[in-house]
Formats: C-alpha cells, structure tokens, sequence
C-alpha cells in the first residue's frame, strides 16, 4: 500500500526538521540517522526510505531550496522598472519562507559547497535574464560581484532579521546594484 503525498511530504519534512535542529549544534559528520529517528520517533528503516544518509539528507534540502529559490527568480519579470528589487525579494522570500534550511545551510558563508551550488544555478539565470553574453567577462565578474553580495548580505540579515524589513532589504540591494554602495552610505 503507498502512502499519500501528503504523509510522505510531511515524514520528509520532519526528518529534514529533525536534521537542521542537530546541524544547528554540531558538524555533519557528528549527527547520526539515529538521532534524527529518535527525535521524530520514525525508525531507521523510515529514514533509508527517504534518504542514503545524513549527507543526502543535506544535499536535498541544498537542492529543494536552490530548485524554488531558482523558479521564483525566473518568474521575475525582466521588463519591470525594479527588476533588480524583485530579484532579491524572491531570492529573500524563499530564504525567509525557508528559513528553518536556510539558516543553517548559509551558516558557512561564502566558502561552503552551498554557496557553490548556488552561484552555479543562479548566475546562468542573472546571464539569461540580464541578457549577457557570456563571453563578456566584465559583466560576469559583476554578477558574481553581485550575487556573492547579496548572498552575503542575506546571511546577515537571516542573523538580525528585525534590523530590516525583507522590503527594506530588496531595495537596499538594488540599491547598491543600481545606484552604487556609496549612494546608499549616505
């Protein structure tokens, strides 16, 4: 008998709960399936279901976040007057709606396997959608300038979310993509 969707979605996200909760307290290759079982009272046998183990279990969440963070920047319309702003508010929104995953996962800052994996999935979207010839390195310089700032900046704001307001956020980054850093020291 299989089961349904929805209890299958939420076993997963439990496990994946259960995980980012460890991870928050200690490295990886310390947590164990076992743990992660006795916190969501599943089994073993429930987790191998789902999962290799604890390494696959990371390598989802990274993949689900950046596959979401993805699709809801390429929704963003190019032709709009602040496309820069709704860039990271999506790229914002999906942290934030996220965030149990996202804390976690950007912990490491810019020299994680994470941050890799998103600069290599979303800077051929900013190519595509800013319409960049790929062959320009300037310009590919610039997205990577920009993409590893807004990353950066995410992170800290994920740490002191009440500092700004996720809106506040969008359009100081587009600011600074838009009218320069100094523009927005003033």
């Amino acid at each position: 008998m299989k089961k349904s969707p929805e209890i299958t979605d939420a076993t997963r996200s439990k496990l994946m709960l259960a995980f980012c909760e460890l991870y928050k307290q200690k490295p990886i290759s310390k947590i164990t399936v076992k743990e992660i079982t006795d916190i969501t009272g599943y089994n073993r046998s429930t987790f191998y279901q789902y999962f290799k183990d604890v390494f696959d279990l990371l390598e989802y969440i990274e993949n689900d976040l950046i596959a979401t963070a993805t699709e809801r920047i390429k929704a963003v319309r190019l032709e709009s007057p602040d496309f820069n702003r709704q860039l990271v508010l999506a790229f914002s929104n999906v942290l934030r709606e996220h965030e149990h995953y996202s804390v976690i996962l950007l912990k490491n800052g810019v020299n994680s396997d994470f941050f890799r994996k998103i600069r290599n999935n979303i800077i051929p979207v900013m190519t595509e959608r800013y319409r960049v010839d790929g062959n320009n390195k300037k310009a590919v310089f610039a997205m990577e300038f920009c993409l590893m700032g807004m990353l950066t900046i995410l992170t800290y704001w994920l740490k002191n979310p009440d500092e700004l307001t996720i809106e506040e956020l969008g359009s100081l980054v587009h600011g600074i993509w838009c009218d320069g850093l100094l523009a927005q020291l003033k």
